[in-house]
């Protein structure tokens, strides 16, 4: 398992070190435009840099698929278990430093004034669930029917919760909002109960998926 992790590691930052460089560039428009007026660029960036890093362990698998490693893994020491693992254990990683990087970037906006502290909760709960729920619809069917039907997947869902959201921003009111009727830290924690159990149960529906699967 350490081995396989290393592996992908090794190879995100060989093939994909474009995402690295986008996230540090929305990073840094996060901050210059990061406000209650300015806040939809500051919004867009956050969301945009989580579905990139989120295609991570799909990005993964399509260069696995590619070269043919998925193949030629099933001679090593290694189960198809692991394999699934470190896919999954690679987009948490990505995962967990979008979403801590940008949740930073907007409390230090809340702090000094330019965010409210209920866009700053709220936009932190959107990146947790987009994060978390993309992957955990797409990866299962990766491992069960292939890459390119679960990239289709992915593109689906990431319309699906794009539009969902944009419609979210468009109608709510920041001003209105009251953290007296829902304390920040609580919206966020209800927001990420769902998407990690659909994670967990999408991370063990893979497991199953791939070790029936014909490569």
């Amino acid at each position: 398992m350490k081995a396989l992790l290393l592996t992908d590691l090794y190879q995100t930052w060989i093939s994909c070190k474009f995402y690295l460089l986008f996230v540090a560039v929305a990073a840094v428009v996060t901050v210059a435009t990061g406000g209650a007026d300015e806040g939809n660029m500051s919004s867009f960036m956050s969301v945009y840099s989580m579905v990139m890093c989120s295609m991570m362990g799909m990005s993964l698998m399509q260069l696995d698929e590619a070269s043919h490693w998925n193949v030629y893994a099933q001679a090593l020491p290694t189960t198809r278990k692991d394999q699934v693992s470190s896919k999954y254990a690679i987009t948490l990683l990505c995962f967990g430093f979008v979403l801590v990087l940008f949740a930073v970037l907007f409390v230090i906006l809340a702090l000094v004034g330019r965010m409210p502290w209920a866009m700053a909760g709220v936009q932190t709960a959107v990146l947790a669930v987009l994060g978390l729920l993309a992957p955990a619809f797409s990866l299962p069917t990766m491992f069960r029917w292939g890459s390119n039907k679960g990239r289709a997947i992915f593109l689906a869902v990431i319309v699906a919760v794009g539009v969902a959201a944009g419609f979210f921003f468009s109608t709510f009111s920041f001003d209105s909002f009251s953290l007296l009727t829902i304390p920040v830290p609580l919206l966020i924690v209800l927001a990420a109960l769902i998407p990690v159990a659909l994670f967990a149960g999408s991370w063990a529906l893979a497991v199953r998926w791939y070790e029936k699967r014909e490569l």
